[in-house]
């Protein structure tokens, strides 16, 4: 058949079969949560919900638990203790509650789509690949097939072509004008708008794209099934954002960009660096790779190398589950104050990727927090020893060492941190502080104005430094050491 009566066929298909179907909602959208009335004996689904709710997530986590106790093959109990594990980074535990969820409703979308971003966030991607199919498979035929088959580049217009197509549409019955207002760009979009559910696939298809490093597919998607915009410079958009931008629209706009604008190397750069500052190494590197890779010039090329040593262990293709595990365990600390939980998270993240430097540095931070300043270091320097190009572990360490009175031991790291990040302007107080200790007044002076002229490039003028160094010039050393504040001056190099 040739591409045109392909197309038409298409549209027939579209328009006598898949439309009342979308009117009618049959099969569509993500399952909905369970109704009022869903049987909890004991109360604990609903303490567990409320739990969450109010932000009081170790309650949340025992209470799913008590309630798949109270009803151990109830779907809803299941899927509200898989999903809480899941969020507190205990994944095995969550995989074992959506398998007996599935066990108890093969048929149930929701655990599957739950499964599979879960095989997602561990990394099993063939396995999420296979579950994202299942719930292909569950929609209707002609659902499936319009999702799967239909062209990706027939615009409205396409009816212009054919005015007695447009002529029908125009005066049939008020649904078939419906379905051709759904059609603002491709067959597949106005899929996508009935059938929610299959728009979370494309949404994870892409993800998944992405994080193996396959963005000619990726991106291929995301035109076919209009997640980006033709004509739309979502790159600029990041360029031109507004304070009061959140973190997911920062996200969201540069992964856009990534995908839409291949060849803008500053923007797919700068999202691989807000990665890497939220803890998505797999995907910071990636992007970082492709940036480095599609720049014309030669100083951005080394400067990605360069990041790619100090930021990113090399290049080292971090182990999914250990990033994840890193980056809530991180949140577990900072946000629900679980040392015990966290450290757990921390050391199994270092079994399985014992090169990944995080881990200790938050294990370091940890310690810390909870007085073993010397258990602090030694987390430190074994995160040295996992990763000896590891700026962040090395200007930390060395910020220890000081405070420890161990100063000598600690310019050898601040000496290598700034050799690793020359414009690091708070690592460059820290050095000139270490050498001020120390009496090489000449050094510090060098390295105390190279710190002013960077943060004024970037606004900040580092008041306090400055007068410290004015009386210096002025007077010469005094008995009051200078101020060491650590600015945030550069996205992808703020913190771990």
């Amino acid at each position: 058949m040739s591409p045109r009566g392909r197309t038409i066929l298409l549209l027939v298909l579209w328009t006598f079969l898949w439309a009342p179907a979308a009117l009618a909602q049959e099969g569509g959208g993500v399952p909905a949560a369970p109704a009022p009335g869903t049987p909890d004996p004991g109360g604990h689904l609903a303490r567990a919900r409320e739990a969450f709710r109010a932000g009081r997530l170790a309650e949340a986590v025992e209470a799913s638990r008590r309630a798949v106790e109270a009803a151990p093959a109830s779907v809803p109990a299941l899927l509200a203790s898989g999903g809480m594990a899941e969020f507190m980074g205990e994944f095995d535990e969550a995989q074992a509650a959506y398998a007996k969820a599935e066990a108890a409703d093969p048929k149930n979308l929701d655990v599957v789509y739950r499964s599979a971003s879960l095989a997602v966030r561990v990394g099993e991607y063939d396995r999420a690949l296979g579950l994202l199919d299942r719930l292909v498979n569950a929609h209707s035929w002609w659902a499936r097939t319009l999702f799967r088959h239909a062209p990706t580049s027939v615009q409205v217009g396409f009816f212009k072509s054919y005015p007695a197509l447009e002529q029908f549409a125009s005066s049939g019955p008020p649904w078939i004008a419906w379905t051709v207002g759904l059609l603002p760009a491709t067959l597949q979009q106005g899929v996508l708008r009935a059938y929610p559910l299959l728009a979370h696939i494309v949404q994870l298809d892409i993800d998944i794209l992405m994080e193996k490093g396959d963005l000619d597919r990726a991106r291929t998607l995301a035109w076919g099934y209009a997640v980006v915009e033709a004509g739309r410079s979502y790159c600029n958009e990041g360029r031109q954002r507004s304070g009061d931008w959140g973190r997911e629209r920062i996200f969201s706009t540069f992964r856009l960009a990534a995908l839409a604008q291949p060849a803008e190397a500053d923007c797919i750069w700068w999202y691989g660096q807000w990665l890497t500052d939220e803890g998505f190494m797999r995907l910071g590197r990636l992007m970082i790779m492709e940036g480095t890779r599609v720049t014309p010039s030669a100083g951005n090329k080394a400067s990605g190398e360069n990041y790619l040593r100090v930021r990113h262990s090399g290049g080292l293709e971090i182990n999914k589950r250990a990033e994840q595990l890193a980056l809530i365990a991180r949140q577990r600390f900072a946000r629900d104050g679980d040392a015990p939980g966290a450290v757990r998270l921390l050391q199994e993240a270092i079994k399985l990727e014992p090169g990944f430097p995080r881990p200790y540095a938050h294990l370091a931070q940890i310690a810390w927090a909870g007085g073993d300043r010397d258990g602090a270091i030694d987390w430190l320097l074994q995160g040295v020893q996992a990763d000896p190009d590891s700026w962040r572990v090395r200007r930390t360490l060395a910020r220890a060492l000081v405070i420890r009175g161990r100063v000598p031991e600690a310019e050898t790291h601040a000496r290598k941190a700034i050799e690793l990040f020359g414009d690091d302007v708070g690592g460059r107080l820290l050095f000139a502080l270490i050498l001020y200790v120390q009496g090489k007044y000449e050094e510090y002076a060098q390295h105390t104005e190279f710190a002013l002229r960077f943060g004024k490039q970037f606004r900040q003028e580092l008041p306090d430094v400055q007068s410290f160094y004015d009386n210096f010039k002025r007077a010469g050393p005094g008995r009051s050491l200078p101020p060491a504040p650590d600015p945030r001056i550069l996205i992808g190099w703020n913190y771990d």
